[in-house]
């Protein structure tokens, strides 16, 4: 058994220091201060000693910084995308909004003025002229009996068998007579009586006399 001389001083290994920066790293880092605990293991590793707990801060603090950072993201697509379209449907048209249609357009209203009456004498209306008598013209027998037409034809206003009447050519009108009075045939013409009503000289066959006699 070999004997330790105590008298002399025994030479040791001088020890590690101690590395704050790299004890402040990892506390930093587990409180979840990554931030801090980044920049202290960054400083830690100019200093001696402490480079296993350096480097475990500065581990943790990158991992929890790319949490903090993927929840900040995530959280941010969150809002965004909903804003998003909270917006783009308040921007829309709304679906039942009532459909406003313009009002009808305004009518004048009817004029209610009473308009001035004119008055006129009727002796200044003209009449309108007969018409004058032709032969196979138009006639009214309730008026027209015999006329004249302008070229002299002697005329009568009768139906002569006809839906019209229509003036045809007549006999002149030699003089008055009443219905049995004497005449004499061979003078042509014929009479009319008091009654408006025309007579023809009818022959007595006897003599040369003879009779006015009203048409049948």
């Amino acid at each position: 058994m070999t004997a330790v001389d105590l008298s002399k001083d025994v030479t040791r290994p001088p020890l590690d220091p101690s590395n704050l920066y790299a004890v402040i790293s990892l506390v930093a880092a587990l409180l979840g201060l990554f931030p801090v605990a980044i920049v202290f293991a960054v400083l830690a590793f100019t200093r001696p000693g402490g480079r296993g707990i350096a480097i475990a801060g500065l581990v943790l603090g990158i991992v929890e910084a790319l949490a903090v950072a993927a929840i900040v993201y995530s959280g941010s697509i969150a809002f965004t995308v909903p804003g998003t379209a909270t917006a783009s449907k308040d921007s829309s048209m709304p679906a039942d909004l009532p459909t406003i249609t313009s009002p009808p357009p305004a009518t004048a209203a009817p004029n209610t003025t009473v308009d001035e009456i004119t008055t006129f004498d009727a002796s200044e209306v003209t009449e309108a002229p007969a018409p004058v008598p032709m032969l196979d013209g138009d006639c009214d027998p309730s008026v027209d009996n015999h006329a004249t037409a302008p070229d002299g034809t002697f005329l009568k206003c009768t139906y002569a068998g006809g839906p019209r009447a229509r003036w045809v050519r007549s006999e002149p009108i030699i003089g008055t007579a009443s219905d049995g009075d004497p005449c004499y045939p061979p003078v042509t013409g014929i009479a009319v009586s008091p009654e408006g009503r025309d007579l023809f000289c009818v022959s007595n066959f006897f003599d040369d006399g003879g009779t006015w006699r009203r048409a049948e």
